[in-house]
């Protein structure tokens, strides 16, 4: 009896300890399921969040593009005209778009709340970045996000950025500007309690969290910045589960309907959870498929883009038979930049279109076809025999030349072609790429033929140049560059009147090399700053090693280039330089071209220079841009004939009218005069006779080491 009044109960206890375990477990998955809806939910936010800052580094790389394509020297208005279109496609995206050639803010639009950046230093300025930021942006040569951070302009946001090379030398950083609440106000989690913090939890952006609730977090990649996206755990969701035990609990008779019903319910819940994990997942697939087709074909032709035919290229080289060949054509549009000048860049987009068509279904054999950028293609033909070559370059160049017919306009186009051959002229695909490039350029400057195959002439200039970039960063550390001095002289009294300090390269492979080799090299290595300084110290250095001899001073003059203008605290160091060796002003001569003279904003400094006693001469005169009417603006002293004008005397009349009209103004407005390049009697006669006797040039002394200056002046 006592077992039977006890089963029961056992019975009882039993269930409710079995019903309260399964309640149990049931209210932990439950918990579980939620935990889990919500972290996948959160990881969405988290790519819907990458997806959308990737939407600004595109950006950042089609203004890379676009800059590597023309260059940082390229015409301010075409620059400032592609960021105004690149701000205006992307308003809703970004705040402003920013252009720094060598780190100095340029180009910036828009410049309404942002023209206080304009002319700042993103490698100087710590305001305009987080402490080691640009240094990490230089570092990676790749996209690096800054922020989010208080940005210089005001305001919450991040700076993506990109640092823009050749070769080791950097050529300026590209970024945009993005507030916070710009990409909040683009995802789903603006009204939720989703945040973004980063790794140590600090608070960047989103909707802070004020609870002790339990936090969810996952890890956020964005390039360099590694966040975490969190969330809290909402309590009502536990008392949510929490209650519906409860309800179990009192409802004991209904238990067995509630448990059906919870069976029913999870059953549906499962249903739609995999219909969620289903269209995501689909979603992906989508998105991977599109990241796939921008990443390797261009969007304004749809046909390969240079990464895709760099790799398939060298996919093919790898695979190929040793009797395999490869021709490599390389070719642009000609005067493509006059399209787009006159008719618009719409207009030279929809010219490359339908070009791209018109070569991709035009019959040509080709293995491969892509846009490598702007105007330019290439093409991959296997097994070419040199004998066809020409053939096919004249298919092309007939399928470019026909007709379009643009935006009403009736266009006719030609092209230059650059071929280069595998394995003739290399087995490296970079290498083929360069060499039909070179020969392209090449073809360019024939009058007979559209296209040049790669030769080793050309592979010489190249090498040349190589060198030249090579070694040119350290010369000027190791002391290899020299001085010589060209004398100028009165030919009425034989008096030397003045010198013209000119660079030498003493290269300790190549000897002595002339500035007509390198200088272009300096420019472009971003040295002309740093060698105008050394030569202005070295011509310093060496007038006051003269007079330490005893010889009398004579004026010096040295060559500027437009880029030394940009120099900070010019004129500080420039007298800086002048106290240290005890010299005046007035033994030094500056000579500037037409173009740098005719730049108006360097007409203070200009003025400066000539108020403290420096002589400033126009060098080259009459060659470039100028007229006799801009001499009343210039704020200079001297005027230097250009050589082309003087070797036209005794054959070209109107060389000699225009060295009369040069003497005639010069002499009214108060100018001194000095004719170069003078090598024979007749041309020294007859700039005597026209009053201008000052003279240099072969026919008295060329060039000379310091040493034999010093010789003459004894």
């Amino acid at each position: 009896m006592a077992f039977l009044s006890k089963k029961p109960l056992t019975i009882i206890i039993g269930f409710i300890i079995i019903l309260q375990l399964s309640l149990f477990y049931y209210y932990s998955v439950s918990l579980g399921r939620e935990y889990r809806a919500e972290k996948a939910d959160l990881a969405s936010q988290a790519v819907m969040l990458t997806s959308n800052i990737e939407e600004r580094v595109a950006i950042v790389k089609g203004v890379s593009s676009f800059i590597q394509t023309v260059g940082f020297d390229a015409d301010p208005a075409l620059i400032q005209d592609y960021l105004i279109t690149a701000h205006t496609n992307n308003a809703s995206n970004v705040t402003n778009i920013m252009i720094a050639p060598d780190g100095l803010i340029r180009y910036l639009y828009p410049l309404e709340g942002n023209s206080a950046l304009i002319g700042k230093s993103l490698l100087l300025d710590s305001a305009l970045s987080s402490p080691g930021m640009i240094q990490e942006t230089l570092r990676s040569r790749g996209i690096t996000v800054d922020g989010p951070r208080t940005l210089a302009q005001g305001g919450y946001g991040m700076v993506i950025r990109q640092a823009l090379y050749t070769g080791s030398s950097l050529d300026g950083i590209v970024s945009v500007t993005v507030k916070i609440d710009n990409i909040v106000n683009q995802l789903a989690f603006k009204d939720s309690h989703i945040y973004v913090s980063a790794k140590d939890h600090t608070f960047l952006f989103g909707n802070e969290a004020h609870t002790q609730d339990p936090q969810l977090t996952i890890p956020v990649n964005v390039y360099n910045q590694h966040w975490l996206m969190g969330m809290s755990l909402p309590s009502y969701k536990k008392w949510q589960v929490l209650r519906s035990v409860l309800w179990i609990d009192i409802a004991f008779l209904l238990v067995i309907a509630f448990i059906l019903y919870i069976f029913w319910y999870q059953s549906r819940f499962n249903r739609e959870l995999e219909r969620v994990v289903s269209i995501r997942t689909r979603d992906l697939r989508i998105s991977k498929r599109l990241y796939e087709k921008l990443a390797h074909y261009d969007s304004l032709t749809e046909i390969p883009n240079r990464r895709f035919f760099m790799d398939e290229f060298e996919r093919l080289l790898q695979s190929s038979e040793p009797t395999q060949t490869y021709a490599l054509f390389f070719f642009d549009l000609n005067r493509f930049k006059e399209i787009n000048d006159t008719l618009g860049h719409s207009t030279g987009d929809q010219v490359i279109k339908t070009l791209a068509g018109r070569l991709k279904y035009g019959s040509l054999p080709f293995k491969l076809f892509a846009r490598t950028g702007g105007d330019e293609f290439v093409m991959i033909f296997p097994d070419l025999p040199r004998g066809h070559i020409p053939v096919v370059a004249q298919q092309i160049s007939t399928l470019i030349s026909e007709t379009l017919l643009i935006a009403g306009a009736h266009l006719s186009l030609s092209t230059s072609i650059g071929i280069s051959l595998y394995p003739e002229h290399s087995q490296n695909t970079e290498d083929l790429l360069k060499f039909a490039d070179m020969s392209m350029y090449q073809a360019k400057s024939q009058e007979d033929a559209n296209y040049f195959i790669f030769d080793w002439e050309l592979r010489e200039k190249l090498d040349q140049k190589t060198m030249i970039a090579k070694y040119l960063h350290s010369a000027l550390e190791r002391e290899e560059f020299v001085l010589h001095y060209q004398p100028q002289i009165n030919a009425v009294t034989g008096k030397m009147i003045g010198l013209e300090a000119l660079v030498r390269w003493n290269h300790p492979e190549k000897g002595l090399i002339g500035p007509g080799t390198f200088i272009t090299a300096v420019e472009e290595a971003g040295l002309m700053i740093q060698l105008t300084d050394w030569v202005l110290r070295e011509v310093c250095r060496q007038l006051c090693e003269w007079r330490g001899l005893g010889m009398p001073l004579l004026r010096t003059s040295i060559n500027i280039s437009n880029s030394w203008f940009y120099n900070r605290n010019l004129i500080e160091n420039l007298f800086a330089v002048l106290d240290e060796y005890g010299l005046d002003t007035d033994v030094l001569e500056f000579e500037i071209t037409e173009s740098t003279a005719l730049l108006e904003e360097h007409y203070p400094l200009l003025q400066q220079m000539r108020d403290h006693g420096i002589i400033v001469s126009i060098d080259d005169f009459g060659t470039k841009y100028s007229s006799l009417n801009y001499l009343k603006h210039f704020p200079v002293n001297k005027i230097k004939i250009d050589r082309t004008f003087i070797t036209g005397i005794g054959v070209s009349s109107i060389d000699e009218t225009i060295i009369k009209s040069i003497v005639f103004v010069a002499s009214q407005l108060g100018y001194d005069l000095i004719a170069e390049g003078v090598e024979t009697q007749e041309q020294l006669a007859f700039l005597v006779k026209h009053n201008c006797p000052h003279i240099q040039g072969f026919l008295f002394f060329p060039p000379l080491p310091a040493d034999e200056i010093w010789r003459l002046a004894s």
